[in-house]
């Protein structure tokens, strides 16, 4: 499996794009770091460019995600959104406790986790 690093615009996220063997439309993003209403627009440029490359399923591994605020996860909802209103999608595959812990305070689980 192919792991490339990739500069994130915010030093406190990292995103590693997980391209699975046979290629395909979907791609995994390993996320570590925090994750935050600053952040996430590094990880939404990351889901444009992927889908102007052809992909259209997007995974977000969030184990390691440090800190996950609301306005981050509301973002991800548009970025779902958005990728399904262009035949794609977006689901969080795994979670820390700290994402999993905002998911269910604002009611998210059952929209974003796969």
């Amino acid at each position: 499996m192919d792991r490339v690093a990739l500069h994130s615009s915010d030093p406190r996220l990292t995103i590693q794009p997980i391209r699975p063997p046979s290629g395909g439309d979907t791609l995994t993003l390993a996320l570590t770091g925090e994750l935050d209403v600053h952040s996430v627009t590094s990880l939404c440029d990351v889901a444009v460019a992927s889908v102007e490359s052809g992909i259209r399923r997007l995974r977000l591994d969030m184990t390691g995600v440090t800190m996950c605020d609301n306005g981050s996860l509301y973002m991800l909802l548009g970025l779902q959104h958005a990728l399904r209103a262009t035949g794609g999608a977006l689901a969080i595959a795994t979670t820390s406790a700290p994402v999993e812990s905002a998911l269910t305070a604002n009611g998210l689980s059952h929209l974003l986790e796969n």
